[in-house]
């Protein structure tokens, strides 16, 4: 809707040139739906599924014990007189 006499103008010279008004050139080129109807088909649908991610076996630690007791040494400081 024109607000000024401006936008009036503007609106009244779109419509002498092409034939119609500048809203229905605009809905041609960008049909919306309402609102409530997008919230409609946006509930209908299921959420897309999450990817897949591969599955990889774990590999197992040839160190382990020793990896096991520095982690151990630095959780449990040695006391200090």
């Amino acid at each position: 809707m024109p607000t000024t006499t401006h936008d009036a103008e503007y609106q009244a010279l779109i419509a002498e040139r092409y034939g119609r008004p500048l809203t229905a050139i605009l809905n041609e080129a960008h049909p919306a739906k309402p609102l409530a109807g997008l919230l409609k088909e946006r509930h209908r649908r299921p959420a897309p599924p999450p990817p897949a991610l591969p599955a990889r076996p774990p590999m197992p630690d040839p160190n382990w014990a020793e990896h096991r007791a520095v982690l151990e040494a630095a959780l449990h400081p040695r006391r200090t007189r």
